[in-house]
């Protein structure tokens, strides 16, 4: 509808005293509001990134300053540049995190007390000579990072808490299966590495659809990135490569990939379209290569998939213009 369309409704609904001159100029008001609101927003948010940038520049030098110099400090000294610099950033963001107007500098300081008391967890476990690599010491750590961010969220209800939540959850995952998987070499055969990636990245994708229905719904997209990522790039390696190649995993991805593109419809996720493309595009010169490449010859087999690329990528085209471009 363009202003003239708009301009000529008015004057029908004035015309007939549907609406008052009092209540159009309120309308216009408000909408003036929405306007100054979003520009606020909007340059605030490149505020806050300037924040996270200069936060992980701290962590970058506090991770620098205890490299550089492992050998030169005291025990006493590495846990208080480490566990000692992590606790204090986040009592700090805990308390800007009162104030309006200082919040977002508490939220740098919440990412670098996250980034800074893992590697002062494991300064504390070095300290203790317990090996750092093992997997019940790293399902120690999770855990304790984990729930601290986790009841973290249900006291201050700030998204960061949810993101590192995850990030400490995922950890978490892998670490604990780990230590219960061991050494044992019939286990290990399964892929369950694969496996494991495939079961996080559909939890991803879970959480990214349980945050759209809430206040938190910018979350949505990166989790279903990040989820259809792990999901699909799983799926297709569990397909294996000849002559160790997975029938099941190679005849049920096609299945996998077009419903995640139809799912992208549904959810309206760009994310689910690219990604689930990208994907179709992989196998079909992972199986193009696989199968046909010596039947019909190297030459012939990549005009074929290459012709196959050109309609995927214009169904793709299509689907984002038409269905999710105004989303």
């Amino acid at each position: 509808m363009d202003k003239n369309q708009i301009l000529q409704l008015i004057k029908t609904a004035s015309s007939q005293k549907l609406i008052s001159r009092e209540e159009l100029e309120v309308a216009y008001e408000e909408g003036m509001d929405i306007k100054r609101d979003y520009a606020t927003t909007h340059h605030l948010s490149i505020i806050e990134v300037l924040y996270y940038i200069g936060g992980f520049i701290v962590f970058l030098g506090i991770a620098i300053l205890i490299f550089q110099n492992w050998f030169t400090l005291n025990t006493f000294a590495r846990l208080l540049a480490t566990l000692g610099a992590g606790i204090a950033a986040y009592i700090v963001g805990v308390v800007f995190g009162r104030s309006k107007k200082l919040d977002p500098v508490g939220q740098a300081f919440h990412l670098i007390a996250a980034l800074v008391m893992p590697i002062g967890l494991f300064v504390l476990l070095d300290t203790l000579n317990l090996k750092i690599s093992s997997s019940a010491n790293q399902t120690l750590l999770s855990a304790i990072l984990f729930l601290a961010y986790i009841v973290s969220y249900f006291i201050y209800k700030k998204t960061i808490f949810i993101i590192f939540s995850i990030i400490f959850g995922t950890w978490l995952f892998f670490a604990f299966t780990n230590f219960l998987i061991g050494n044992n070499p019939l286990l290990k055969s399964f892929k369950l590495n694969e496996y494991k990636v495939l079961l996080t990245g559909l939890t991803y994708a879970l959480l990214g659809y349980f945050f759209s229905k809430t206040e938190n719904k910018r979350l949505s997209s990166p989790l279903y990135g990040f989820g259809v990522l792990g999901f699909l790039g799983a799926a297709l390696a569990l397909g294996g490569w000849s002559p160790q190649q997975n029938i099941f995993w190679e005849l049920v991805f096609p299945g996998i990939v077009f419903g995640v593109i139809f799912l992208s419809v549904y959810l309206r996720s760009t994310s689910f379209l690219t990604f689930g493309t990208i994907y179709l595009m992989a196998y079909i010169l992972k199986i193009t290569s696989e199968y046909f490449s010596k039947s019909l010859g190297w030459p012939l087999s990549l005009v074929l998939a290459g012709l196959g690329l050109i309609l995927i990528g214009f169904v793709a085209f299509n689907i984002h213009k038409k269905y999710l471009l105004d989303g």
